[in-house]
């Protein structure tokens, strides 16, 4: 069932005992909510999209500012390269193994076989493209903000409901009842485990593999 801003604050009232609104406005729970939503989506990765982009030839570096949702773009995940009739995935390799195995060769041009993420939001594709390559980017995004009580999450269930207890955390911390917002914030922890949990234990890789 999707969640909409008014469920949100609900929950988010019931835990801080304020039904009745005598000591949080909408307005500052709303802030709350959209915090510990962006939170979520950085804590798990629920929330993704595969953006479309073009490696242009002889260039060896993207960044997230390139990208379609640029402004909400958080992490890059999979890079697929389109070759011909075939989608190449790119391999990831931490910065200094791709320096060393894929930029050695300073003027060699081919089909880009690896990426990596050098600082907070440039992406070194290597080799360097010999033309240009139409890619499909996976990336984790950030939620769009809720401002009307009707409005409905894009985060899908189960992963909202971590959301209320990250909430009440930040409204409990900001009138620094400190112990208060320490249960909040283990909740949080602990809602958002069992949600990791649940979700990843009910996929199988390969029913012939040897479990990793």
């Amino acid at each position: 069932m999707s969640q909409t801003l008014s469920d949100y604050i609900t929950e988010v009232r019931r835990l801080l005992h304020d039904a009745n609104a005598n000591f949080y406005t909408n307005a500052e729970l709303t802030d709350n909510i959209n915090a510990a939503r962006l939170r979520v989506v950085r804590d798990t990765g629920c929330l993704r999209d595969l953006q479309s982009y073009t490696l242009l030839a002889n260039a060896e570096t993207f960044s997230y500012s390139n990208l379609p949702k640029a402004d909400r773009t958080l992490d890059i995940l999979n890079i697929n390269v389109y070759w011909g009739n075939t989608r190449v995935p790119l391999r990831y390799l931490a910065w200094t193994d791709f320096n060393t195995q894929l930029r050695y060769w300073q003027n060699y041009r081919g089909v880009p076989v690896g990426f990596s993420i050098y600082g907070a939001n440039k992406v070194y594709v290597g080799p360097i493209p010999d033309q240009n390559y139409a890619v499909d980017v996976d990336t984790v995004i950030m939620p769009v903000a809720l401002v009307n009580l009707s409005d409905v999450d894009e985060i899908p269930e189960p992963y909202t409901g971590p959301v209320q207890f990250y909430s009440a955390y930040i409204a409990k911390y900001k009138e620094q009842s400190y112990g208060e917002a320490e249960i909040f914030k283990q909740e949080y922890i602990k809602n958002t485990q069992s949600v990791l949990n649940s979700v990843f234990t009910r996929r199988m890789p390969s029913p012939y593999s040897t479990p990793y």
